[in-house]
Formats: structure tokens, C-alpha cells, sequence
């Protein structure tokens, strides 16, 4: 679940931003090991000033009263004076920091806060002197530092660090549309040469979830474009070569300048043509699809196929259930039907349809006795346009549509179409559907 969660867009997105951000923390860490090896972080304000304060209070209270002239010298510094003296000055200077400063001094001097002052003295620049004033009996400390109010905060490590943040950003940041982007702009060339010409290498899934998922599509429907064109061109050859023999035959009939044409002969070569461009036609339309599913009895549909092909004197029998409820198109199942026992006639002298029922599945065989098809023959006789043998191109009103049809209205209604071999001789064609009741 994770694993496919980074693989979106923006779960890569969100792994640059972690993935920069530690890179950076880790940038900083290498900067300020270089800089200052073995020394610790200064205390932010008011800290420093704190801290310094605190340990001089704590000392002198703690020394007799002779004595603290001498810690008095011994804590004074280049920027910090320190005096003890009976009546102060008090500066009238007042910022917030030293207000800050003087909250933060109480609370670690809980016992004189009420006898703590922060003021500034000077003009009130940066550079003003903090005057702190600490009651200690009858006396008070003077201190005054010149370490700025306000804390320099752009320093070396600070610029290393936006420096680093972003360089590392913008690097990654980078790299991420890089990412994404080479993947689109790939498909974008691709969809672009496809414009010009149909059969074009497939395109390389990668990048995120999205762009992969985009370029799927793009594939399957580069697939199906070039396999509709190829069934196109495939299905005007194959129709333009049949149409010549009929057409052939009433030139040549008409040419003859006889008293009495042979009106059977002429209406026979154009129902041969009408049925060849009508099965094309509908092979090419894939007009199925557009019919509404309802409910209809496969058994009843069978056994009156049976009757109307015993009726016109073929020899085909019916043995199943007389009533088998399925949700389909049923024009659509009832071509399929029709082209398979029409392909079992011409190729056998008896057909026999059997049919069962499961709970899970119905299954239909259409059985001839005829010469069967070579195993390594199975799958290309499905394909359109495909006919086996010699015998097959001399079939009246044949381009070789007849499987092509069957295995597409099978697909569509989720089921299977297989050809197996019947011994000692003949095929079986057996239709699969899924029982939906």
C-alpha cells in the first residue's frame, strides 16, 4: 500500500520534499561540524546575557561582604562592566527585549525579583548598553554590557544553510519535473508521429502511476487503431478480389447479346455479392455492439435454428435443454449461432448441436463430421479473412468472416470460443458464457 502510494505523482512529490529537507539537515550538520569542530552552539538571547548575569548574582551572595570586591574584579570583561554601589543610576531606557530580559532574570532569581531592572542606556540603536540593576541588601549591582539587544542572526552557518536549502531544493525540485515531464513529453512525440503513421513502436510505461496509466492507454488504443485500419485494408482486398468472379460472369453474360439472359444465374451473382458486402459491412461496423442485452431463451433459439435448417434439408439435430435463460444481444448470439451451423454444413453432411447448463456456465457445441482443422491451423482461423484451403475460397459468399464474427460476439458478451477435434473426424466448436441467473 505504500509502496504504491510513492509511486503516484504526488507521492513522489511528497518524497522530494522529505528527501531534499534531510539533505539539507544533513548539509547543515557537515557546515557547522567544519566550522566549528568541537565547539557547542552559543545560547540564543536572552540566554547569553542570563546565564553571565546569574552566576555573578549567585556568587556575590553567596561571598562576605569583603570578598566581593574581588569577584567584582574578577568577572569584569572587555563588553561587561560590573559595579556595586549604594544608590545606582537607573537609565530610562525601555525595549521589549529588555523587557524579555528582565522577565527571564526574575524567574531564575525568584528570591530578589522584585529588586531586578533592565534598562538601556544611549540613543536606542543596536548598539545601546543594557543596564541590569540587582538588589542585593543595602546595596545593588551595576552591570552593563555592550553585547547587542538584538542577537545577529545571519551568520555563516545561517547562510550555509538557506544556501544549501536552496540548492537542494531546486535541485530536486528539478529532477522531479524532469521526472515527470520526459515521460509526457515522450508521449506528446508519440502521439504526434502516430498522426503520421500507423504502426509505431509501443510506448515505454514509466514515470508515476498516472503518466504509466496514460501511456497504457495510449499503447491499447494505438493497437486497436492499427489492427481496425489493418481489418480494413484487409477487408476492401478481400472484397474487391471476390467481387470479380461474379461480377465477371454477367459481363460476360451480358456481352453474350443472348435472346433470354439467364435471370436465375444473374440474381444469384448479386444475392453471392450482397451477401460478401453485407458480411463485411457488419464485420467492419461491429454493429453488435449497439444492440440492447435482454433476456433470451438459448434453448428455444436452438431448437428453432434446428427445425428451419431441417426444414430447408440440411441434416441438423438439436440435443439440450428446451429452455435456457441468458442476458444478451440477441441478434448479435443469434448470427454467431447461424454462422457456426452454416460453417458445419458446408464443411460436413451432419450437425449436431448439443447444449447443458451449470449453475456456473452454459456451454454450446456445434459438431460436424467434416475434415476437421489442423491443430497449428486453430488460432489463424479465427482471424478475419482467413480461409484454410482451396476448397474454402470456391464457398459461395465467403471472405472468410465467418469465425471472426462468431469470436467477436463471443468477447463481447465475456465469454470463449474454442475449436476441437472430434474423433475420428470432424470439429466441434464450442461456445462458454457465464450462467447470470
Amino acid at each position: 500500500m505504500i509502496y504504491r502510494f510513492f509511486t503516484t505523482t504526488i507521492g513522489q512529490i511528497l518524497a522530494i520534499i522529505a528527501s531534499s529537507s534531510i539533505i539539507t539537515f544533513l548539509l547543515i550538520l557537515f557546515t557547522l561540524s567544519r566550522l566549528y569542530p568541537g565547539m557547542p552552539p552559543s545560547l540564543p538571547w536572552p540566554w547569553q546575557i542570563t546565564v553571565r548575569v546569574v552566576g555573578i548574582v549567585s556568587g556575590l551572595k553567596q561571598a562576605a561582604e569583603e570578598q566581593r570586591p574581588a569577584i567584582i574584579s574578577a568577572a569584569r570583561h572587555a563588553d561587561m562592566q560590573i559595579r556595586l554601589m549604594q544608590v545606582p543610576m537607573t537609565c530610562k531606557g525601555e525595549t521589549i527585549d529588555t523587557h524579555g530580559l528582565e522577565m527571564v532574570l526574575r524567574s531564575e532569581m525568584p528570591d530578589i525579583s522584585d529588586r531586578v531592572t533592565v534598562r538601556t542606556c544611549g540613543a536606542g540603536d543596536d548598539t545601546d548598553r543594557i543596564q541590569i540593576l540587582v538588589g542585593l541588601g543595602d546595596q545593588t549591582v551595576d552591570i552593563r554590557t555592550d553585547q547587542p539587544i538584538r542577537s545577529h542572526w545571519l551568520t555563516m552557518p545561517v547562510i550555509s544553510m538557506l544556501l544549501f536549502l536552496c540548492v537542494a531544493v531546486t535541485g530536486m525540485s528539478t529532477w522531479a519535473a524532469w521526472r515527470v515531464i520526459r515521460p509526457l513529453k515522450r508521449l506528446s512525440a508519440k502521439a504526434d508521429a502516430f498522426g503520421h503513421e500507423i504502426n509505431v513502436t509501443p510506448l515505454e510505461e514509466e514515470g508515476p502511476v498516472e503518466v504509466r496509466r496514460a501511456a497504457r492507454a495510449f499503447n491499447l488504443m494505438q493497437e486497436r487503431i492499427s489492427r481496425a485500419m489493418s481489418d480494413r485494408t484487409r477487408t476492401l482486398a478481400a472484397v474487391s478480389h471476390d467481387l470479380r468472379t461474379p461480377l465477371t460472369r454477367m459481363r460476360l453474360q451480358l456481352q453474350a447479346e443472348q435472346s433470354e439472359l439467364k435471370r436465375d444465374t444473374l440474381l444469384r451473382d448479386v444475392d453471392l455479392m450482397q451477401s460478401m458486402v453485407t458480411s463485411a459491412l457488419a464485420f467492419l461496423s461491429g454493429s453488435f455492439n449497439g444492440e440492447q442485452k435482454e433476456w433470451l431463451d438459448l434453448g428455444a433459439l436452438l431448437s428453432t435454428l434446428s427445425d428451419e435448417y431441417e426444414d430447408r434439408g440440411a441434416n441438423v439435430t438439436y440435443e439440450g435443454p428446451q429452455h435456457m435463460r441468458f442476458f444478451c444481444r440477441p441478434n448479435a448470439i443469434n448470427r454467431a449461432l447461424t454462422n457456426l451451423v452454416d460453417n458445419a454444413i458446408h464443411y460436413g453432411d451432419a450437425v449436431n448441436i448439443v447444449a447443458s447448463e451449470t449453475s456456473d456456465a452454459i456451454i454450446i457445441d456445434v459438431m460436424d463430421d467434416g475434415p476437421g482443422i489442423p491443430h497449428d491451423k486453430v488460432r489463424e482461423v479465427v482471424e478475419p479473412f482467413v480461409r484454410l484451403d482451396p476448397s474454402r475460397s470456391n464457398r459461395p459468399g465467403s471472405v472468410g468472416l465467418g469465425l471472426s464474427i462468431v469470436k467477436e460476439v463471443v468477447a463481447a458478451h465475456f465469454g470463449t470460443l474454442e475449436l476441437i477435434q472430434r474423433p475420428p473426424k470432424g470439429l466441434i466448436a464450442r461456445i462458454s458464457f457465464a450462467n447470470q441467473r
